[in-house]
């Protein structure tokens, strides 16, 4: 079993980063909304169901088929069509491109209709890009771990930390070295993925604080450079392949 490559690690990082940066900067410029924390919104749209919260609860449910549809558009695109992958990053930065633009258009905070379109319209954008890196984790990189959520990850995580650390010694002189191996590349694995999220919405949300929705064009810039220098990442044999 050979350890995490560089690319891998890289890649985790950096799709993680971009998903915990836009999630960050959603919930602070948009009224609350998650764009890749699904669970996130159906517990406040709960919340404002019963009155308690804002006022946006019916964006919060229209979001969950826009993700469902990002989801089966990508799984779509492929499994039938088989895109390459450099052609389905290329069309998650477009989507990402549309809800930055959008964001700094319709500016949602400071112009909010009655009927909350703008924040529909620009949220909407932010989940299906999400949603599209959400099914492109599973579809394309199911060697990454998964980018736009992390309760999972931490928990993987934290049962190769005990084991590997021997806080299950008795398991631990079970295991092959085989084993131990598996576990300290599941290790890295998720843990890039952690990594990168946490400074990602750390990063998302103190420029959003400061700079407001324009900070978007920061995951933007990063997705754009995944686009073009996709070969860097995940080395010239992973892109000769088509999506399977």
């Amino acid at each position: 079993m050979k350890l995490l490559s560089n690319g891998q690690f890289v890649a985790g990082v950096l799709f993680s980063g971009v998903a915990g940066f836009i999630d960050a900067a959603s919930f602070l410029g948009l009224n609350g909304l998650f764009t890749s924390h699904i669970t996130g919104n159906l517990v406040i749209a709960a919340t404002e169901i019963i009155g308690i919260g804002g006022e946006a609860l019916w964006v919060r449910i229209a979001v969950i088929p826009v993700f469902m549809f990002a989801v089966l558009l990508t799984t779509v695109l492929a499994r039938r069509h088989q895109l390459r992958l450099a052609h389905l990053i290329s069309l998650e930065t477009l989507v990402l491109l549309l809800f930055t633009i959008s964001a700094f258009v319709l500016d949602p905070p400071h112009h909010k209709s009655a009927n909350n379109l703008p924040l529909f319209v620009t949220g909407s954008l932010g989940v299906f890009s999400m949603g599209m890196q959400n099914a492109l984790m599973r579809e394309s990189l199911g060697h990454i771990a998964p980018t736009t959520a992390m309760t999972n990850n931490l928990t993987q995580f934290t049962m190769d930390l005990a084991l590997i650390s021997g806080l299950q010694s008795r398991a631990r002189l079970q295991l092959s070295f085989q084993d131990l191996d598996a576990s300290r590349t599941r290790l890295i694995k998720f843990g890039s993925s952690l990594l990168g999220f946490t400074i990602g919405a750390i990063c998302g949300g103190v420029s959003t604080a400061k700079f407001g929705l324009i900070s978007l064009c920061f995951p933007l810039m990063l997705m754009i450079f995944l686009s073009f220098k996709v070969e860097f990442v995940f080395g010239n044999n992973r892109l000769d392949k088509k999506i399977k």
